[in-house]
Order: structure tokens, then C-alpha cells, then sequence
């Protein structure tokens, strides 16, 4: 079986500041000790072995891995790459004034060209990244080259894909929403002598609306609340099982005041025009998940007799899926299932004699009980709901 080289997903909360941008979210660690001109909880590694030529960051007061990844790689949530080049740090969450971070080149006493000599003979560079070419025997006795090529972890969605799409419940959830969009205000026709009104039937960023339900309902006053709209029934492409209902995120939408029976509010985030009857429910804290993306399966490469699903619904396409595209599979939390994990996507072969066709790669971004989405982040071949996946 192929090995995997991939990280525990790290949850980034985009509501939140990430965890380690709080310092206040874990306990430092207590024993610090002088390096240098400086204290610390570490044991940096003497800059004088660094490379020639390398970026260095000294530490400073205020500094934190998600703000220094974005001066340095332009987005704060490529923060592992700098942990992963200083793996002294223990926790990510307490970095030190006065440590020397290595922001790019080697971290050894050797210099690039010297580096470059120690490469073994069958070493590769595919697409400007370091690779390497390993011989593994499959459980079958089947030797198998396989070459890798060096991965960092990567944010698998953004916030648009988390909080624009939706998810799939139960058919009849809506009717445990109660709150809702009940109408609009237009402030420069409605109240305007003589003027004709024609009521609009949606609303989007920085519109006022009326919502009906209030304290009696739950509602909280300054408090923001994501918009709903159900969509169609999905059932199994291949059995027809009923899985549950769609329902789209539209935006998020912040109550100004409220009462018992009714709110004002304003729309602060549309992601499509809200309309009138959308209903509220608590905004929910999604965390963006970042792993390595692992290879795919090798061709010898045996599926790994884990939890099977399929696609079975996704955003804009039926057919033609590529790398990009959310959607959803009929796994989910009760299956083991969670945020970073990946799923091989694969299609049968007709022939009862031939192995099945991987297709590609799907990366986890959310989970429900019995359905996940996720988004293709690796295709060989292009995808269509129904085709079948695998756990990794």
C-alpha cells in the first residue's frame, strides 16, 4: 500500500483569530533558559550553521507564525511552512523575542551546491519541488517504483468555499429554524412621497432587513447568524436512497435590535442575493483545514479496504468534476470521517479481470453525521457524481 506522508490536519477557526495569534489559548511553557542575548523555551539552532544566503526573521515582540507567513508568503495560513522549516518549536502557539527564524534556504552547515552533491543518483526535480524514487513490494509481491515529491501543508478550501456552500441534513430541518427574513427596507424609495414602490424580493451586502423572531425565538442582538435556503432532495446516484436535503448557505446577517416577535438586522456577508422568507440559524465556527495533500494511489496499488461512499452532489456540475470543485459524499463523522482527511476517487472498471480507475483526490473541509463536503484537490481523469470513493 502506498505510504502517506501527510500531518495531522491543523484546525484555523475564520471567525476567531488562530489559535496561536491568542496567546492566551494555551499554557507557555514553563522553563525558559538564556540562548545568546535572550531568553527562551527552545534550543534554536546556532545561526552560524545556516547556508550562505538564507532569509532569517529574529523574533520580536508581537510576532506570530500566521502574520509572519503573510509578509513573507502573501497567505497567513501557509503558517506550517515556516514550523515545518523550524521544527525546534515545539508549540505554535508561543514563538520568542530574539529567536532567528529560517524563512528559506538550508538549515544545515552545507551549502546548496554541496547539498545538490548529495543527492542520490536517481533522485528527480518534477515541477521545481524535491522529489524522491523509492522501490516498494505491494502485499501481492509486486515491486513498485514510486517517486514523491516534496509536500508542504497547505490550507485544502478558503473561507468562501466554507461558508458559500452548504451542506446536507435532514429533509425537515428547516422547520427547526423558526427565524427568518420577513421583509425589506429600502430607505431611499420606501419613504420617498409618491413614489413607486416596487418591492424587491432579495437583498445583499449592507441591506437592512426585518426578521421575524426575536428574543422569544433566540435571537441575540449584536449577535451574527448565517442565512438558509433548502434546495433539493439528494438521494444515492446508484440506489436511490433518500440522504437528506441540501441547503445553501447564502450569507451571514447580524441582528442590530430585537424584541420579542420581531429584529432588524443587516446583511454583512451575501455570498448570492438573500431572499425574503431565508432562514436564520447560529452562525457555525467551520474551521479551515490544512494538510499535506498526499500522493495518489500507485497503479499496482491495492484500494485500502477502508470506508467506501461515493459522490453524490456538487456545486454548479454534474459531470466534468476537476480540481476546484466542491462536493458532497455520503460519508461523515459517524464513518470516522473529518476535516483534512482525503478520499481516493475511483471508478470500477467494466471488465470483471481489471482493477478499478483511480481518479483522483478529494480533500475534507467539513463533515456531518452521515455526509461530508469536500473539494477535488488532485485529478487524473475528470469526475461525475456517482463515481465511487475510499477512505485514505
Amino acid at each position: 500500500m502506498v505510504s502517506v506522508r501527510r500531518v495531522a490536519p491543523v484546525l484555523l477557526f475564520v471567525i476567531a483569530l488562530p489559535a496561536f495569534a491568542q496567546r492566551q489559548s494555551s499554557t507557555p511553557p514553563r522553563e525558559l533558559h538564556r540562548v545568546g542575548d535572550h531568553y527562551t523555551a527552545y534550543n534554536p539552532p546556532d545561526p552560524a550553521t545556516y547556508s550562505p544566503g538564507v532569509k532569517t526573521h529574529k523574533i520580536k515582540s508581537g510576532d506570530t507564525l500566521w502574520a509572519l507567513a503573510e509578509t513573507y508568503f502573501g497567505n497567513a495560513y501557509l503558517w506550517p511552512q515556516l514550523w515545518e522549516s523550524n521544527t525546534w518549536i515545539t508549540d505554535a502557539h508561543w514563538i520568542y523575542p530574539g529567536d532567528l527564524l529560517l524563512i528559506e534556504g538550508e538549515g544545515t552547515g552545507q551549502t546548496a551546491d554541496a547539498s545538490a552533491g548529495a543527492q542520490p543518483e536517481d533522485a528527480a526535480t518534477l515541477g521545481g519541488g524535491a522529489t524522491e524514487v523509492e522501490t516498494e513490494t505491494t502485499a501481492s509481491g509486486i515491486p513498485v517504483a514510486r517517486i514523491q515529491q516534496e509536500s508542504r501543508p497547505i490550507p485544502l478550501g478558503n473561507e468562501t468555499d466554507i461558508y458559500c456552500y452548504g451542506y446536507i441534513g435532514s429533509p425537515n430541518e428547516i422547520d427547526a429554524m423558526p427565524n427568518y427574513v420577513e421583509s425589506l427596507e429600502d430607505v431611499e424609495v420606501m419613504y420617498m412621497p409618491r413614489a413607486q414602490f416596487d418591492s424587491a424580493a432579495q437583498v445583499a451586502e449592507g441591506d437592512l432587513v426585518y426578521i421575524r423572531g426575536g428574543v422569544g425565538s433566540g435571537l441575540v442582538a449584536g449577535e451574527t447568524y448565517i442565512a438558509i435556503e433548502p434546495g433539493d432532495l439528494i438521494r444515492h446516484p446508484h440506489t436511490g436512497e433518500l440522504i437528506g436535503r441540501h441547503y445553501s448557505y447564502q450569507g451571514q446577517i447580524r441582528i442590530l435590535c430585537t424584541d420579542g416577535n420581531l429584529s432588524r438586522a443587516m446583511i454583512v456577508q451575501s455570498c448570492r442575493e438573500i431572499s425574503v422568507g431565508a432562514r436564520l440559524k447560529p452562525l457555525p465556527q467551520l474551521p479551515i483545514p490544512i494538510a499535506r495533500v498526499p500522493d495518489m494511489p500507485a497503479w499496482c496499488d491495492p484500494p485500502t479496504g477502508r470506508s467506501t461512499g461515493a459522490i453524490i452532489d456538487s456545486r454548479d456540475w454534474d459531470l466534468e468534476l476537476a480540481e476546484g470543485v466542491l462536493v458532497q459524499v455520503n460519508l461523515g463523522a459517524d464513518d470516522r470521517l473529518q476535516p483534512g482527511d482525503f478520499l481516493t476517487v475511483y471508478r470500477p472498471s467494466p471488465r470483471a479481470d481489471q482493477p478499478r480507475q483511480v481518479l483522483g483526490e478529494i480533500g475534507i473541509l467539513t463533515t456531518q453525521a452521515r455526509t461530508a463536503t469536500g473539494i477535488i484537490v488532485q485529478a487524473r481523469r475528470t469526475m461525475q457524481i456517482g463515481d465511487y470513493v475510499e477512505a485514505r
